[in-house]
């Protein structure tokens, strides 16, 4: 099983809607799941999930047992944000990004 970490933003996840552009962001480091099969990577998050559509926007992979797609991922994905805020000198503390986010990923949901 694989993270990747990706470049999220409304072209390669259109149903965030416009809460990254809207701040000012060209995207939103997010953590993801999908396996690695034969070198191939596959993407079975839901019916639709299609891993072309992040392919060019991974930023980062890192291999996990599955036990680890819940808490290491959170803290990995966190660890990673603000890290990419200090790098980036992004404007916006972690909190903000986070809440944005979530935003992004409530409008996937709904």
């Amino acid at each position: 099983m694989i993270i990747g970490i990706y470049k999220m933003n409304s072209e390669n996840t259109p149903k965030i809607g416009n809460v990254i552009k809207a701040n000012n962001l060209d995207y939103i480091p997010e953590a993801h799941s999908y396996l690695s099969i034969n070198d191939e990577r596959v993407d079975y998050t839901s019916h639709n999930s299609d891993f072309n559509r992040l392919k060019n926007d991974i930023l980062v992979e890192t291999e996990i047992e599955p036990h680890q797609v819940a808490e290491f991922k959170v803290n990995y994905h966190k660890d990673y944000i603000k890290t990419w805020i200090d790098e980036n000198e992004i404007r916006f503390s972690f909190e903000a990004i986070w809440k944005f986010r979530e935003q992004c990923i409530a409008n996937l949901s709904g």
